[in-house]
């Protein structure tokens, strides 16, 4: 399984970073709220399944622990840890993660803007564990990017 997050790493990573390129952090802000609007619509169409809650949980996971990694720019001390410990409870249900998930990107968003308050670089890199060296511009793009992509084939009505 490593090794398959290791090869998803090498496509993610330049996928993310060709996204970010050439994007201020305030267009990054921009492309994160309006991918709040889309994945809110997906998840209300998403019924309340084993599948999905796993899937809303596991976004929900990166979201928050792609926070964490963030919040490295700004100061906080680098921690080597993975994404499940972020990850909500799924016997919640999908309503509830759907909120969860709505109240996540928010917190992202406003991280996004202390970032640009902060004037951290959009090129200041933070490590990802799959995905490598991934600056900050690449950071908020992989958070749009990732649900956006998979729930695209994991959410089932």
């Amino acid at each position: 399984m490593r090794l398959l997050q290791r090869l998803i790493g090498l496509v993610r990573r330049p996928m993310a970073e060709r996204a970010a390129r050439g994007k201020g952090l305030e267009r990054l802000v921009a492309e994160l709220e309006a991918s709040a609007t889309t994945m809110d619509a997906r998840l209300a169409r998403a019924g309340d399944t084993p599948g999905n809650r796993d899937a809303i949980a596991h976004w929900v996971g990166i979201e928050r622990w792609g926070q964490r990694r963030l919040r490295v720019a700004l100061g906080e001390p680098f921690i080597e840890d993975g994404h499940r410990p972020y990850r909500p409870d799924e016997a919640a249900g999908v309503a509830a993660l759907r909120r969860a998930f709505a109240e996540t990107r928010a917190e992202t968003v406003a991280l996004a803007r202390r970032l640009i308050e902060a004037g951290v670089d959009p090129a200041t890199v933070v490590r990802h564990n799959d995905l490598g060296e991934l600056t900050v511009a690449g950071w908020l793009a992989y958070l749009v990017q990732h649900p956006e992509q998979e729930s695209r084939g994991r959410l089932r009505g």
